[in-house]
């Protein structure tokens, strides 16, 4: 009974075979289908079975393919097996690529061109700024170069237009000889802070103007000013009394060469008004000179001649 049911079993099994290969026969030629036979023929029943039962977590294991190996001595435990896309998430059954970018031909040799892009020049030093202020302003390049120099406001700004917003940097600088000579000089860039700095000190250099002092350290008289909504109020202070201003006005007064002033700042604190302000302030102070011609009689001042020799 045992062999009639195996004989049973191979004569369906040759059956289902043959009607497989009829099948073939339409899609195939005949040397694909030996081909085919032949492979088939090299599969082991088992494993294809094991392969069946463990679905699409079946993994095949195959010898390396050195040429060099004994295929003999391989232990199959070092077997590695294929994985298919289908069987694990975000793998393929590839080896890696390597990440390597070269010409298909060897004898090519690339060529760059220099300053490839925006090029900007070289920011200017100290002595390039004063060489050109020299020539243009007929200074001394030695006295511009020892100028004192100071950034009183320094902000970034947005220009809205069609194509949005535009950034750019400003800058406010006071120079001065701390003698009686100041300016006052505003730069604005799109490069950077740098750039307006080296304008703003361009143009506080030819802005360069002359102011009076009493005795060389401090303003003629008192006096109220107003600049647009800025009311400045400033006195003279007596020798020894120092800088008791606003925090820009007293780097315009170190610049200024201005050593004893008190004074207080009303309204509006914009920093770019009050110091605009106060060296219009400066500039429209009367010397003693003007004071006595325009009142028609001599001014005498009493230390001077109490204290003369």
């Amino acid at each position: 009974m045992e062999n009639e049911a195996a004989k049973a079993a191979a004569n369906e099994g040759s059956s289902k075979a043959d009607k497989h290969l009829d099948f073939l026969t339409k899609f195939y030629t005949p040397e694909l289908l030996q081909s085919i036979k032949i492979t088939e023929s090299l599969i082991d029943p088992e494993t294809y079975l094991e392969l069946r039962k463990k679905g699409h977590n079946a993994k095949s294991r195959v010898p390396p393919s050195n040429l060099d190996s004994d295929y003999a001595m391989q232990d199959p435990e070092y077997q590695e097996p294929i994985v298919y896309p289908n069987q694990t998430k975000g793998h393929a059954p590839f080896p890696p690529i390597p990440q390597i970018v070269s010409p298909d031909r060897h004898d090519l040799v690339l060529r760059f061109k220099p300053n490839v892009g925006k090029h900007k020049p070289p920011m200017m030093n100290t002595g390039e700024i004063a060489q050109g202020l020299a020539k243009l302003t007929g200074l001394d390049a030695t006295y511009i170069r020892r100028l004192y120099v100071r950034p009183l406001l320094m902000k970034r700004t947005s220009n809205q237009t069609a194509k949005g917003k535009i950034p750019s940097f400003y800058a406010l600088t006071v120079v001065g000889d701390k003698n009686g000579m100041i300016g006052l000089g505003e730069g604005s860039s799109r490069d950077g802070v740098r750039s307006a700095l080296v304008k703003a000190h361009w143009n506080a250099v030819t802005n360069l103007t002359p102011i009076n002092r009493y005795e060389d350290r401090t303003i003629l008289g008192d006096f109220e000013h107003k600049f647009h909504a800025v009311h400045l109020h400033m006195k003279s202070a007596p020798p020894g009394f120092g800088l008791r201003v606003n925090k820009y006005l007293f780097e315009m007064c170190v610049a200024a060469g201005i050593k004893d002033l008190r004074g207080k700042i009303y309204r509006s604190r914009n920093p770019m008004n009050v110091c605009k302000g106060f060296l219009e302030a400066l500039t429209k102070q009367k010397s003693l000179e003007e004071l006595a011609v325009g009142r028609g009689k001599k001014l005498v001042d009493l230390k001077k001649v109490y204290y003369s020799a």
